[in-house]
């Protein structure tokens, strides 16, 4: 179970990251171009959503928190919807399924990496100096 104290940062941390993501695209003037590979149109702006949420659950291991918890998970997915939900609500933004699905990616990816973050860094502990 989480303590107090991880669940004051992992709450901080989620709110301080769907702000920055909702906020800062308000204030750059971003436009993000779209490239044709092979007769497929890739939009980097679902990229940078699914990189910004692998980001999320790194930093979240990074700062102590167990992302194993399958409680912090369903959470990650429960911002993860709502960063794009909320935008029905922000003037000059619109929701978007495929931002969505790409939070969702994101955050899945972002376990994945998690995943062997923290098993490379239970390896360097078990091997003796």
């Amino acid at each position: 179970m989480l303590r107090l104290r991880s669940i004051t940062i992992l709450v901080l941390t989620l709110v301080l990251w769907v702000t920055a993501i909702l906020v800062i695209p308000t204030l750059l003037p971003i436009n993000f171009p779209k490239y044709k590979y092979l007769g497929v149109i890739i939009h980097t702006d679902y990229l940078v959503h699914v990189i910004l949420f692998v980001l999320l659950v790194i930093s979240l291991r990074l700062v102590g928190i167990k992302t194993t918890s399958i409680g912090v998970f369903i959470l990650l997915l429960l911002v993860s919807t709502l960063a794009e939900v909320w935008q029905l609500y922000i003037p000059h933004r619109t929701f978007n399924i495929y931002d969505l699905i790409s939070n969702i990616i994101g955050v899945l990816i972002g376990y994945g990496v998690g995943g062997r973050i923290r098993t490379r860094i239970k390896d360097k502990e078990t091997v003796p100096h």
